[in-house]
Order: structure tokens, then sequence, then C-alpha cells
């Protein structure tokens, strides 16, 4: 029970990785703020929804509504865990989207949607609790980046563009906040089993460009992958890992 006493945000939280960190991080005796759009997922292999499956397992949670690329909500979903909780010692950025698009058919408004959940929203998040953090004396920040933010990919310019910012991002913060105590870090996952994921898995080209840069191939990442990546790096015990990328690529970047 590495976690117990903390409290987590989690954005994202109600499906994908965000749910299985979410859960992870419940089961390590953190109580966890869910932050999504809506509680329950979309998905039927995903009921019940991760509020319902955490306080079945005993942990205290709490779902908070919230558009991450609107200041006003990211500030009134931490204004919210303090209040219910007094502090927040961990957050985990997960919510973002995917579109495949070669960037002479980008719109303006499919630019501004990926980049605006993606990466403003990192920051706007990131920008709420530090504050918090440095009056508790520390945190632990995680962003779930992308292997796309370090190599690129076809179609893709938006996602790489927003995930590449958010490594630098990442870094940029870790320098300014070292000193007082909070721990900066990010996890890229490669080719993970999420619907986000699932259309291009079923695409032929690109599912056989998945396999052939994947070693662990047929075996691509789950969820629960990145949810143990993210662990590590909130593990009290890992303090000194600062400022850096955990790659869950199964091989992918290093092929």
């Amino acid at each position: 029970m590495i976690l117990t006493n903390d409290v987590a945000i989690v954005t994202g939280g109600a499906s994908g990785i965000g749910r299985a960190i979410a859960i992870r991080f419940a089961s390590e005796g953190a109580k966890i703020v869910i932050a999504d759009l809506q509680n329950e997922s979309l998905f039927p292999e995903e009921k019940p929804d991760t509020v319902s499956v955490i306080q079945k397992s005993g942990a205290e949670t709490l779902f908070i509504k919230t558009d991450v690329s609107s200041s006003r909500e990211v500030n009134s979903l931490v204004a919210e865990t303090i209040t219910k909780f007094n502090k927040v010692n961990i957050l985990v950025n997960v919510a973002g989207i995917f579109i495949r698009n070669p960037i002479v058919d980008v719109s303006d408004g499919e630019w501004d949607q990926v980049i605006n959940i993606n990466l403003r929203g990192y920051f706007y998040t990131m920008r709420a609790v530090i504050p918090h953090m440095l009056k508790q004396g520390g945190g632990r920040i995680v962003n779930v980046s992308s292997i796309h933010g370090i190599r690129g990919t076809g179609t893709a310019a938006t996602y790489c563009a927003s995930k590449g910012g958010v490594e630098q991002l990442t870094r940029q913060v870790a320098v300014d906040y070292a000193k007082q105590n909070i721990r900066v870090n990010a996890v890229a996952p490669g080719t993970t089993r999420t619907h986000m994921c699932q259309p291009y898995l079923e695409t032929p080209s690109i599912r056989a460009e998945y396999d052939r840069r994947t070693l662990t191939s047929p075996r691509l990442g789950i969820p629960e992958d990145v949810a143990s990546a993210a662990l590590f790096l909130v593990d009290p015990e890992n303090d000194f890992v600062m400022g850096t990328t955990l790659i869950v690529d199964g091989g992918w970047t290093i092929t």
C-alpha cells in the first residue's frame, strides 16, 4: 500500500489508461479523484464504472465532471478536491484524443481541439495543483505522453505535436519545481489496446506497422502496463527519478 493517505487526481479516469491508473492507485491506498466528461465509460467491457470498481475495493473516490480544455473547470476540479480531501499529492494527466490526418487536411478546428485537450489541458491542471503542492511541501505529477511525442507516425500531425509539447512541458516544469520537492515525469505508451486506438488496430496497413515495430507482438500493450509504469513514477521510494520519460512500448522505439 505504497500510496496510503495520498490523494490523486486522474484526468480521463473513466476509461482506458486513465481507468487502469485510477484502479491501480486505489489498490495501493490512494484516494482517487476521477476527472472526466462522464463517469460511465461508453464501452461495454469497461463496466461497472471506475468509481464503482474503486468503491467496491473499499477505497475512497470522487468523480468530478471536467472538461480539461476549460481553465474554469480545471480550477473548479482542484478546488473541489481540496475542499473534499484538504490536499492533492498526485496528479496524473491522461485525458486526450487521437485524430489521424496529414497536415494539409487538418482544419483549424481539429488543430485547436487536439492541442486544447492534449496539451493545454495538462498545462491547466499543473498550473492549478502546483500551488497546493508547494503549500504541502511537495507532490508528484505524471503526464501520459506517447511514443509519438518522441517519434513521428503517419498522418498524425496534431497528435504528435501535442505529445511533443507534453514531453517538453514535463521537463520544463520539473526544472522549475524539483527543488520544491515536486517530482514531474512522463510515461510514453506505445500501441495500447484502448478504444482510442481500436480503429487503427482494425486498419490492416496500420496494424501491420504496429506488429512490425512492436517487438512483443502479437502481444500489444494494455492499459495496465501503463498503470504499472505510472505507479513506479509516483512511488515515494523513486524520488531520484525526475523530469524523465518512461517508455512503455514493447520495444517500438528501439527498432
